[in-house]
């Protein structure tokens, strides 16, 4: 039994080594990349079924950036990307996680999705603006905001 516990000790100890040595490498997750990249393209026009570079909808803003994370055959439609991922609790919510919002009084959870900053920020592509711009989770969007998801590694 002894022998047991820390065989499982060490290999969790091993396993949280390397996910702190790969973050030393790389310096950032793959939420925060992901992020990164789409605040890469703020301004760029909000156009309702692309995927970019140069224009973008909220659910092809997300595809793109994680494309970007070799994370791909991901639906382009904000209700079936909500099914996907692990759920994540607004107070656990990462840089990068999907964050998803009912903004249209319907039968479905999401219709527009937008990749977590921190701070109670997240990037989107907002019709409302016709951009790829940055809201407050507090804002209006507190109001319609159906959860979140993690569909990138919160580690490497």
């Amino acid at each position: 039994m002894r022998r047991t516990l820390l065989i499982y000790v060490t290999t969790v100890a091993l396993g949280l080594c390397l996910v702190l040595v790969s973050l030393m490498f790389t310096g950032f997750t793959q939420g925060e990349r992901m992020a990164r990249t789409a605040l890469q393209y703020l301004g760029k026009p909000y156009v309702l079924g692309q995927r970019g570079p140069e224009k973008f909808d909220c659910s092809g803003l997300i595809l793109f950036c994680a494309e970007r994370e070799d994370v791909t055959g991901l639906p382009h439609a904000a209700c079936e990307l909500y099914e996907l991922g692990r759920f994540v609790p607004r107070w656990a919510l990462l840089p990068g996680d999907m964050v998803c919002f009912d903004t249209v009084q319907d039968d479905d959870n999401c219709d527009h999705v937008g990749i977590y900053l921190g701070g109670n920020r997240f990037v989107h592509a907002s019709s409302a603006k016709d951009e790829v711009t940055i809201s407050k989770l507090t804002d209006y969007y507190d109001k319609t905001y159906s959860g979140a998801r993690r569909l990138v590694s919160p580690y490497i």
